[in-house]
């Protein structure tokens, strides 16, 4: 599927690459245009833990391999959760507006009170309103767009990712959760979902750009000490991010893009630290064959996520931001209606919570129809830490199909 079908699944309807072409529902209202559309999959995944020396939990310290040796079974859905996704535009005295609400949904139980596994009995599944947001604009000013919607910092690394449509590798083996990780922390972090106002401006011969303010992310764990987290209102400037493209058709078609994002963090002890980091990516289509390859450098943000919360962005003690980077390179073939790919992807922490993730996932996608695709995945993995390493392969066999 193309690029700007699988933007189109992420922000306001889905598809996704990999995936037929697929068109929502849509009907008149008066003098607007409704639309609705989403997707469903599943995925059957046997995980195999090789713990290595790393026995106190890898995902404690940032290494996203299994802390735990053994083999896991799970049913869940893959690195996108189910999606219900509506929208409505119209235009209006010179201007084209619309609205999106899309909301996510994870297949395994969810187990909020941390008390027992995703698996319990009677347990409800997840619900995550990812998406909410309005845009307005023409071809004269370009688009507004306000709300609570996917950031801008490594989007582009995910929406290209083969795993994106598949599993990838897994957060916890054995409570799978709302979402796998695909290629987080082992390539790319998190591009998360910011409440955000940005200006898109025209596009012209190919360029394009973006600017914003985004409500500001906590930079440290949750938890007393100096860096107590405080909520995201207290801080003193919001979030800033960017991003500049430039894509082209011909017989080589491709897309090469760049971000930035920078945030102050407010410590509690009265002085103050940034959240700051800068990416690339780049994509080439060469006859059948596609080719990617994405980096990214941070700080005050963990591999995984932007704001650290999970992994803390910030020592606790001396507020020392941690330094990040990461890498992947893809390449993919399509034949008819299959298409095989592989992604090997690298992300290192360096300062406070050392760690470096390495991934390959080899997938092969498969169109039954141009709505169903079914899919089967390998995935190796190894983290590396100050006390040990260990190392995880994973297999998903499973189907997205979308509406």
């Amino acid at each position: 599927m193309k690029l700007s079908k699988l933007v189109a699944a992420m922000l306001g309807g889905a598809c996704v690459a990999g995936a037929g072409s697929i068109q929502a529902a849509s009907w008149q209202a008066g003098d607007w245009t409704l639309g609705l559309g989403g997707n469903i999959n599943a995925f059957y995944t046997v995980t195999s833990c090789d713990a290595g020396d790393l026995n106190s939990g890898g995902t404690t310290l940032a290494g996203l391999a299994c802390g735990t040796a053994g083999d896991s079974h799970s049913v869940s859905n893959g690195l996108l959760p189910a999606s219900l996704n509506f929208s409505a535009t119209t235009h209006q005295e010179g201007y084209d507006i619309g609205a999106n609400i899309n909301v996510y949904y994870g297949l395994a139980s969810s187990d909020n009170s941390n008390t027992g596994s995703n698996g319990d009995a009677l347990a409800f599944s997840s619900v995550d309103a990812r998406q909410v947001y309005l845009t307005f604009g023409n071809a004269n000013m370009g688009t507004i767009t306000m709300g609570r919607n996917f950031g801008l910092f490594a989007l582009d690394a995910i929406l290209n990712d083969i795993s994106l449509v598949g599993a990838g590798p897994s957060f916890s083996a054995s409570d799978p959760g709302h979402t796998t990780l695909g290629g987080l922390g082992y390539g790319y972090p998190y591009t998360d979902r910011l409440a955000q106002i940005n200006w898109t401006l025209p596009t012209s011969g190919g360029f394009s750009a973006t600017v914003g303010v985004f409500n500001p992310l906590d930079g440290v764990e949750v938890g007393g000490g100096p860096l107590a987290r405080t909520k995201a209102a207290g801080h003193a400037n919001p979030g800033f991010h960017g991003k500049v493209g430039y894509a082209w058709q011909g017989s080589t078609p491709g897309l090469i893009s760049a971000t930035y994002l920078m945030q102050d963090v407010d410590l509690t002890t009265g002085a103050s630290s940034q959240i700051e980091g800068w990416d690339i990516f780049g994509k080439v289509s060469v006859s059948d064959f596609d080719l990617a390859g994405y980096y990214f450098q941070g700080d005050g943000m963990s591999t995984l996520a932007l704001g650290g919360l999970v992994f803390p962005g910030f020592d606790q003690t001396t507020g020392q931001a941690e330094e990040s980077n990461g890498y992947y390179l893809q390449g993919s073939y399509k034949f008819g209606k299959t298409k095989v790919g592989i992604n090997w992807g690298e992300s290192e922490q360096k300062k406070i919570s050392p760690v470096e993730n390495t991934r390959v996932t080899l997938g092969v996608y498969h169109n039954l129809t141009s709505s169903l695709t079914l899919m089967a995945e390998y995935s190796d993995m190894e983290s590396k830490t100050s006390v040990g390493s260990d190392e995880t392969n994973a297999f998903n066999l499973g189907a997205i199909l979308f509406f």
